[in-house]
This record gives C-alpha cells, sequence and structure tokens, in this order.
C-alpha cells in the first residue's frame, strides 16, 4: 500500500502555511499590519491565529503544547510561528499515522470530539485563513503565492495539474 490519502492533505496543510510564512517574511514588515474587509484582522494576526489555532488542536490530541504558548494578545514573530508551524505539522502527521480516528477526546468545557473531526476541523480552518492571507495580499495588490493542492502537487513533484 501507498501513502494514505490523508497524509497527502496533512502535507498540504503543512506545505501551504508554510509557504505563506516563507512569503511573508520576505515583505516589508509594515505589511503585516495590512488588512481587507471580510477577514480576521491584519494579514500578521491572521498568520498568528493560524498557527496558534494549529498548536492547540496539537494539545488537544497528544497533550503536548510545542513552542511558546500563541496568545492574541502577544506578538509572535514569523520565524517563531514558522518553527511551531513546522513542529505542529509534524506531530499532526505522526497523530493521523498512529491515532484513532474515531477516538474520543475533550475539546473545552466538558466537550468532546473524535480525533477525526479535530483533523477534519485543522484542515478548514487552516484553508479558511489562508484564503484570507491570500485575500489580504491580493487585495493590497501584493500576489500570493498559490498554495492550492494544485500548487502543492507541482511544488513537490507529484501532479502537473494546473489551477
Amino acid at each position: 500500500m501507498g501513502t494514505p490519502a490523508l497524509d497527502h492533505v496533512l502535507r498540504h496543510n503543512v506545505w501551504a502555511t508554510t509557504t505563506l510564512l516563507d512569503f511573508c517574511r520576505r515583505l516589508d514588515p509594515s505589511t503585516l499590519e495590512a488588512t481587507a474587509a471580510g477577514t480576521y484582522g491584519t494579514l500578521g494576526g491572521t498568520l498568528q491565529h493560524l498557527v496558534g489555532a494549529e498548536q492547540w488542536y496539537v494539545k488537544l490530541l497528544t497533550g503536548e503544547l510545542i513552542g511558546a504558548p500563541i496568545r492574541r494578545t502577544e506578538h509572535h514573530s514569523l520565524n517563531e510561528l514558522s518553527t511551531i508551524a513546522a513542529a505542529t505539522g509534524s506531530r499532526i502527521l505522526a497523530v493521523a499515522a498512529r491515532d484513532d480516528a474515531v477516538r474520543v477526546i475533550q475539546t473545552n468545557e466538558r466537550r468532546s470530539s473524535t480525533v477525526g473531526v479535530v483533523l477534519a476541523q485543522l484542515v478548514h480552518h487552516g484553508n479558511e485563513h489562508r484564503t484570507q492571507v491570500t485575500t489580504i495580499l491580493g487585495a493590497n495588490g501584493i500576489e500570493p503565492p498559490p498554495v492550492s493542492a494544485w500548487g502543492y502537487g507541482r511544488a513537490t513533484g507529484i501532479s502537473e495539474t494546473e489551477e
């Protein structure tokens, strides 16, 4: 058997976030304050929220906090976010490879979910906020990098399909 399909979904998630963080590190730092109507907040705040949420999903699934806690009230550098994103991405891949998708976990306030739903939420949340990041970039005259699954396939040499 080859690579499980979910592995590619999660690898795309990690790659897309990493690609945006790397791209944004090359921008003028003032660009991190850019916004666009209908998005989460500033460019930097949205990236921080995205990585912080993935940090929280790993904690839900494993009990581990990877990196310093990302809090909304504190500024975290793109370098710090990149380091945490890479580590949480690796950990999520390991969880998906070994964990039981129907294992029930506690989420918050006496609520529960399954590992599979948390992984689905991680992917959905990542796609939602990466779209907001690319919207902020585009609305401010900056062509964002291609972070679609097709872009991932081309970047990793496993697909030739274009958007």
